[in-house]
């Protein structure tokens, strides 16, 4: 794996408005990212290989970067749930594990640390594979990265190898952790100078109630840290415009909107939940369409609010697709690809 190839890692879920999401994107913009996706049971099937199919749709045969949810499977278990227990089963060194990524050559491990005693069998299996091995660390486990980083200095090179620091779920205040990440970074980037790495986090808001826009922190959260370490080997990183925690249930649909994504914000064109929901996402979309910096990219997720803003089928008209949209958009943009793409590469069917 040649991470230095790749701009942008967006860290995304098996949950429809994110498959599709990616799914809708050009393939010039597929090209250009990399995707880091956690497994999970694809919404309500039975089976595991629902969840390998929609990967496998949504990435285009793609090299994608793969980790496993930390989701407990409490109640309403399916044979699902059996497939991800054993692959999440630390025995001889998350051998299931091991075994699954052989098996699937277009996958780039993560490597599971729950039990950091099997740490050294999965850092010698996934070398030996030649396909890159990542380590995404979380806050409480932050303070092992240098001594993760040190089972890596018995090999030649190590440009193979990447570090993540995923904040998870923040708001405007992890700019204010951007020292500790930093000092994190150095750390990691003392035992292994030639590893590459990245700071991530989720900023997007929990409620809109009151609000209109809001500055994506992620971006300027990775430019502080950037400036610190350097941008050499340093990828941008974040979770796509998604909340990091899973959603719980209860209290019906979020009211209409129509979210758009731009370098450093998002805005949000909220409508009051009215009996006809499909009227309120037209007028959000209208609104949107008329903001003096909307910018008609050529692109799916834009195509979709000016569908919706005319009053077509087949546009958004529910918070899913919403969410779609909204991700496809941030996802075009954090890759840096060119505003207009040509021959447009999306359907709406």
């Amino acid at each position: 794996m040649d991470f230095g190839a790749f701009s942008y890692v967006p860290i995304i879920g098996v949950r429809p408005s994110e498959m599709q999401a990616i799914e809708e994107l050009s393939p010039q913009v597929k090209t250009g990212l990399l995707p880091f996706i956690i497994l999970q049971p694809w919404t309500t099937a039975k089976e595991f290989p629902s969840t390998m199919a929609k990967v496998s749709a949504c990435t285009s045969g793609k090299p994608i970067v793969v980790d496993l949810t930390d989701e407990v499977f409490d109640g309403n278990r399916r044979p699902v749930h059996d497939v991800f227990d054993a692959l999440r089963d630390s025995k001889d060194g998350y051998l299931a594990w091991r075994s699954f990524i052989d098996d699937n050559p277009m996958f780039t491990p993560t490597v599971q640390l729950i039990d950091p005693k099997e740490l050294v069998p999965q850092i010698q299996a996934f070398k030996a594979m030649g396909r890159g091995i990542v380590i995404r660390l979380h806050e409480q486990m932050f303070s092992l990265g240098a001594d993760i980083a040190k089972l890596f200095k018995g090999y030649p090179s190590n440009e193979d190898v990447y570090f993540i620091l995923d904040f998870q779920r923040q708001d405007k205040n992890i700019l204010n952790k951007a020292l500790i990440a930093t000092n994190i970074c150095k750390a990691i980037r003392s035992e292994l100078g030639d590893c590459y790495i990245s700071v991530s986090a989720s900023t997007f808001p929990t409620s809109f109630t009151g609000i209109v826009e809001q500055e994506i922190f992620e971006r300027s959260f990775y430019n502080l840290v950037a400036t610190q370490i350097g941008h050499a080997r340093n990828i941008y990183c974040d979770r796509a415009s998604v909340r990091a925690e899973k959603q719980s249930g209860g209290g019906g649909s979020p009211a209409p909107r129509i979210d758009n994504a731009f370098s450093t914000k998002w805005k949000f064109f909220r409508e009051a939940d009215e009996e006809d929901r499909d009227e309120a996402y037209q007028l959000a979309a209208k609104r949107a369409t008329k903001c003096p910096d909307w910018n008609d990219k050529g692109i799916w997720g834009t195509e979709m609010i000016k569908k919706t803003a005319a009053g077509e089928e087949n546009a958004i008209y529910s918070p899913k697709m919403s969410t779609s949209a909204r991700i496809n958009i941030h996802l075009h943009i954090q890759s840096g690809a060119d505003d207009q793409p040509g021959e447009t590469e999306w359907s709406d069917l």
